[in-house]
C-alpha cells in the first residue's frame, strides 16, 4: 500500500511550523507526514534530540486535536530508531527505496502486536520482544 503523506505540498519549513504550532489539520498528518517530521528533526538534531521535539511535538499536536489517547512512546521511538539507521540523502530517496515496508509490519518484525497494543509500550518504552533493533 502507498504510503500517503498528506504534507507533500508543503517544504519542510511549512510542515514543521504547522506541525509545531498546531496549524497543520489533522487530516494534514498522516503515517507518512509523521515519518517525514521525524527524519528532517533526526537530519537537523541528535537522535535523543530528535526524539525529544518529536514525542513533545507529537504529544502537543495530539492534544490539541483531542486524540492524545492514540500516542505509544513505543511506537514513536521506534520509528525514530528505525529512521536513523538509514542514510539516504533525501526523504524522497528514503521513501522510494523502503514504502513498501513503512507500516506496521515492519514493526511486528520487532514487537509482537500483543506487545505493542498493551497500556505498557503506549505509555513508556517496552523493548521489542522478537528481535533488536537494528544499530
Amino acid at each position: 500500500m502507498a504510503l500517503v503523506i498528506a504534507s507533500a505540498h508543503l517544504d519542510d519549513e511549512q510542515l514543521l511550523n504547522g506541525f509545531e504550532s498546531c496549524t497543520l489539520p489533522l487530516s494534514g498528518f498522516r503515517h507518512g507526514d509523521h515519518l517525514r517530521m521525524a527524519w528532517i528533526y533526526l537530519h537537523r538534531n541528535s537522535e535523543e534530540a530528535a526524539l525529544k521535539r518529536v514525542r513533545d511535538g507529537i504529544l502537543r499536536f495530539a492534544g490539541h486535536y483531542g486524540v492524545a489517547h492514540i500516542y505509544s512512546e513505543t511506537m514513536t521511538t521506534a520509528w525514530v530508531k528505525l529512521l536513523a539507521t538509514h542514510d539516504e540523502a533525501s526523504f524522497a530517496e528514503f521513501v522510494a527505496i523502503n514504502e513498501l515496508r513503512l507500516n506496521m509490519e515492519l514493526l511486528h518484525r520487532f514487537w509482537s502486536p500483543e506487545v505493542l497494543m498493551r497500556e505498557a509500550a503506549r505509555t513508556s518504552w517496552v523493548a521489542p520482544d522478537r528481535a533488536p533493533l537494528p544499530n
